[in-house]
């Protein structure tokens, strides 16, 4: 598909989205894998994750959501008692990114698992190399139904300029279409970046402009998992139900044998230049930012000039994406 000749439509809900295929059939068949993925921009696998330990994790949501008094204490459940945020701890936009799961470091559950670690091996044909970029979330009903569904369409790759790396996005639980969760462009990863340029420091993607091909969408269980291109256009959709929260989880990932970028702690940073003790080496890299380089937080945001060294704490475990060993073409804060 050649995106070039995309025309605008509105960004609206389509009455019916499309589902997204499966590819479950084609596990073992390398070569048939890497055409859907060229076609696509995604493979969507049903039941292949370990349920245990995605059990786990689910009891972790519940328990954080019942500490905060929104299911109730004995309900092991993922049923919203429907109470007010009003004094509450938590506002429904912590729940849109729980940062205690980021403090916790949760996606070690995930992906220093040997059963987990196993099928990943499976699914990419290469050992996984995790980066620790995860966002989890337990998005509660919407109050208005009736409102935009999209939250904010938008491409991976425009924030995250030449690292390569596929997205694994994990319900922890069922996500149906009430509770929403995602939607993609079907094959649009090949297409155009559609954020624009003329509007710093987010660059979002205009409202009123999506390729004219459909969204894809499925009915999700734990167990599943969507792997998809960086720059696949996609978003997340709020949840319409009336007691359930969207409890899932995304995190980064790319083959171990490939291109890998450099993980460590910030030693020193300017305006110019970061150096970083790399986690795997314990060595000292220093690498030049340069104004095409994308300094970003977890915000998105692009971050120049003197704001650079106060998005970063010395000490702080950041990544860092190089083309040529010497000028970063990426550096972000993990989440």
């Amino acid at each position: 598909m050649n995106n070039k000749n995309a025309q605008a439509v509105p960004l609206e809900q389509p009455r019916t989205m499309g589902q997204l295929k499966t590819a479950n059939h084609l596990l073992g068949d390398r070569e048939a894998l890497n055409k859907a993925w060229e076609r696509d921009g995604y493979w969507y696998f049903k039941d292949v994750l370990d349920k245990g330990v995605i059990g786990e994790m689910r009891a972790r949501w519940i328990d954080y959501l019942q500490r905060h008094g929104l299911i109730d204490p004995g309900v092991n459940e993922n049923r919203y008692n429907g109470s007010s945020f009003e004094g509450k701890s938590v506002s429904p936009a912590e729940l849109a990114r729980v940062s205690e799961f980021n403090h916790n470091n949760m996606h070690r559950m995930l992906t220093e698992n040997p059963k987990i670690v196993a099928t990943m091996k499976e699914l990419l044909g290469d050992d996984p190399f995790w980066l620790p970029i995860a966002e989890y979330r337990a998005n509660p009903p919407v109050e208005d139904p009736g409102q935009n569904r999209f939250i904010y369409p938008h491409q991976d790759g425009f924030y995250s300029r030449g690292l390569e790396m596929k997205i694994c996005w994990v319900p922890i639980d069922t996500v149906d279409d009430e509770v929403g969760g995602c939607a993609w462009v079907e094959g649009a990863h090949r297409g155009p970046i559609l954020h624009d340029l003329s509007n710093p420091p987010q660059f979002p993607i205009p409202t009123d402009l999506i390729p004219i091909e459909g969204w894809k969408r499925a009915d999700f269980e734990a167990g599943d998992i969507m792997i998809f291109d960086l720059n696949l256009p996609h978003s997340g959709l709020t949840n319409q139900s009336r007691d359930r929260f969207r409890m899932s989880m995304d995190i980064r990932v790319t083959e171990a044998s490939g291109k890998v970028p450099s993980i460590g702690s910030v030693v020193s940073i300017t305006p110019q230049q970061i150096t970083l003790r790399d986690d795997s080496t314990q060595l000292e890299r220093t690498f030049d930012i340069e104004p095409q380089t994308y300094v970003r937080g977890t915000d998105g945001k692009k971050r120049e000039g003197a704001d650079i060294p106060q998005t970063f704490q010395h000490g702080e475990t950041v990544l860092v994406n190089s083309d040529d060993g010497r000028a970063a073409t990426l550096v972000r804060s993990i989440h």
